[in-house]
């Protein structure tokens, strides 16, 4: 078996050319004979253009890939646990300075014994008593030191650590608090374990298959034109990139997973989860201008996710009408800053909160209503996973008697890695 590279979409393009034949009539050089195809110039336009094709599945297949033995594999999701945690009963009865007892709804697995929560809606006054912070942000939030936890029924001992008492109608209801590191004494040697460290995530493998035959009566004919089996598997290979590239951003295997059965033949079959079945941040335009949107699109993207300050946009067709709508977008673009990486041709542009690489991609527009979405996918949390890696096999049917043709097998078992799902979105207009 011989494992597929990249080094044919690196060709250079001579452009299709016709083959001629010329001889001498009536004193003058003229084409004679019939135009044929000129099949290394083809093969080699059918080879490079794949990449503007599926930029998504070129990008995947030039950076890092994993490995994999397994028809599962897991990774960790994510790469920090989260800082917050909210309550939506606050405490009641009288308020004792020593501690109170709130029941956090979301979080409490995030929180350690020891460590130091902030309340940035409550202030903190001269007089050491809180109240609602004006604006919803404390110059001077409270703060508390957490001294015991149930994990079971989420109540939270907290302790008031900069406060010694609260105004009228206080009782942190409907509350965020955020994590503020781990104050222990000194004899401690170890802090208590959390109880949610980053889980772990998963995909499938989905194995694809494509078979390319040339009857042998077929490849008498078609050698009148220069056209034959290799051409063929230009082409197929072209269609399997775009294949796996839709697999990549529309798998799904989060339900069914392993325990899908083809009706048909009683077979288990794997599919692969791609970008849009993990759990990304969905982006709707709303009423404002598509620079508005835009803005309000890089503020989510950029903040608050461990993300990286460079991420990339691959929109449809219809979202690149709208981004010629845009003013800021098209004054970026005037700079004509354009990158080539991971063998992709990408516009750059910068932002206050981060840099966008840029490109269209077909995939997008062939899937209807798509074409008006794009992705932004963080480079640093997504990777492709490889059980087999692409590659073809020869068959010798002709010698085992089954048929009188040339056959040649497309090969591939991949799954997607995508970490950080939050720092990944899809942007809808």
């Amino acid at each position: 078996m011989t494992e597929i590279t990249g080094a044919s979409a690196d060709a250079t393009i001579q452009g299709t050319v016709g083959t001629h034949t010329t001889g001498v009539v009536d004193g003058a050089t003229k084409v004679t004979g019939t135009p044929e195809i000129n099949k290394p110039t083809t093969s080699q336009k059918l080879a490079k253009i794949g990449w503007s094709n599926a930029p998504l599945d070129t990008f995947l297949r030039n950076i890092g890939k994993a490995k994999t033995k397994s028809d599962t594999y897991q990774f960790f999701s994510v790469t920090a646990r989260g800082v917050a945690c909210s309550t939506t009963a606050g405490f009641t009865g009288d308020f004792n300075p020593k501690s109170i007892v709130l029941k956090m709804t979301t979080g409490v697995h995030s929180l350690s014994k020891s460590g130091v929560l902030i309340a940035p809606k409550y202030e903190v006054g001269a007089n050491g008593t809180v109240s609602a912070a004006k604006g919803n942000v404390a110059i001077k939030p409270a703060m508390f030191h957490i001294a015991d936890i149930n994990y079971s029924t989420g109540d939270v001992t907290l302790a008031p650590l900069n406060f010694n008492g609260v105004a009228d109608g206080v009782t942190f209801a409907n509350t965020a608090f955020f994590r503020s590191g781990v104050a222990c004494d000194q004899d401690v040697a170890i802090t208590d374990d959390p109880q949610a460290m980053p889980t772990k995530d998963h995909n499938f493998c989905q194995r694809m298959l494509c078979t390319i035959s040339e009857n042998m009566y077929q490849a008498m004919q078609d050698k009148e034109v220069e056209y034959g089996l290799n051409d063929y598997r230009d082409q197929a290979l072209l269609d399997f990139r775009l294949q796996s590239e839709m697999a990549a951003i529309f798998g799904g295997g989060a339900i069914a997973g392993e325990n899908f059965i083809d009706p048909v033949t009683n077979k288990r079959k794997l599919h692969m989860r791609g970008v849009l079945d993990f759990n990304i941040q969905h982006i709707f335009k709303g009423e404002e201008s598509i620079d508005e949107y835009l803005n309000n699109v890089m503020e989510q993207m950029f903040s608050v996710n461990n993300g990286s300050s460079e991420r990339l946009l691959i929109y449809g067709a219809g979202f690149a009408t709208a981004l010629a709508n845009s003013k800021w977008w098209q004054k970026q673009l005037e700079a004509n800053k354009t990158e080539i990486k991971w063998g992709v041709t990408w516009k750059m542009v910068e932002s206050n909160f981060g840099s966008l690489r840029g490109i269209m991609d077909p995939a997008l527009s062939l899937t209807g209503d798509y074409t008006n979405c794009a992705l932004i996918i963080d480079p640093a949390h997504i990777r492709l996973v490889e059980q087999v890696p692409l590659q073809e096999r020869k068959l010798d049917l002709v010698s085992a008697g089954i048929r009188n043709s040339k056959d040649i097998v497309l090969e591939e078992s991949i799954t997607l890695e995508l970490t950080n799902p939050k720092a990944h979105g899809l942007l809808i207009l």
